[in-house]
């Protein structure tokens, strides 16, 4: 589709049905939720496992053809996996994040589509059969970029600020305030220490007036569609939609 044909009546009703499914299927899920928690797609996320903890205001999107992941699994020790997302993470379509030990995700962290976080190999290089293998713990720190198609292996640190380019394959620790990219991961340059940045964080200082904006956004978006334009377009798009 072009745009999005909706009429905004049937908008309000998708976010209703999505609030709910959120609330009533996935929360559950979680060892702990913060507020503000928003799921787009919210049938397509799979939880595994204990010891997932959310923080406030994370923003989940998936899509079609992309399910997201986040999953625990037991360790040889008898304990295992744990993962904390922080608060003002956003997390993109086609996200898995599979822990033995444990990934921490620190506050206002933007992570893209199809990244991979691991903190185990899964397998031992000589018994195959060995499972989860060798794993160490990764961290992620607060306000970190991941680009699309990022995979962090175990035992791995990301300092704050730090933006990793898209395809990267990051294997060994990453300073914070720097960008890195290549396979493996290395540092190209260092942020500008005289620019500030702007965290996601700063969207939701006033929550009241994030809900206020993003549901009139909702309208400008929607307020011209009909059902008969909806439908049309459903059974036969065209350009003239």
């Amino acid at each position: 589709m072009r745009r999005d044909h909706k009429p905004y009546s049937m908008r309000l009703l998708v976010n209703f049905v999505r609030r709910l499914y959120t609330n009533w299927r996935l929360k559950p899920q979680f060892s702990a939720v913060g507020s503000g928690l928003e799921i787009i797609g919210p049938h397509r996320l799979e939880i595994w496992g204990d010891d997932i903890y959310l923080g406030d205001n994370v923003h989940m999107q998936t899509s079609k053809g992309q399910m997201s992941r986040l999953c625990t699994w037991p360790n040889e020790t008898g304990g295992r996996g744990r993962i904390d997302i922080g608060s003002h993470t956003l997390l993109t379509p086609g996200l898995q994040i599979v822990s033995a030990n444990h990934v921490s995700i620190g506050d206002n962290v933007m992570i893209a589509s199809r990244v991979y976080i691991s903190d185990a190999d899964w397998h031992e290089i000589y018994d195959r059969l060995a499972s989860p293998g060798p794993h160490a713990p990764v961290h992620i720190g607060e306000n970190v970029w991941l680009g699309e198609g990022v995979k962090v292996c175990k035992g791995v640190t990301i300092g704050a600020n730090s933006v990793i380019g898209a395809g990267s394959v990051v294997t060994k620790d990453i300073p914070a305030n720097v960008i890195a990219a290549g396979n493996p991961a290395k540092m190209v340059r260092e942020l500008d220490k005289d620019r500030p940045i702007k965290k996601r964080e700063s969207m939701f200082e006033d929550v009241k007036e994030y809900n206020k904006t993003m549901s009139y956004l909702h309208y400008l978006n929607h307020k011209d569609n009909g059902f008969i334009g909806w439908l049309r377009q459903m059974i036969k798009p065209s350009r003239k939609g």
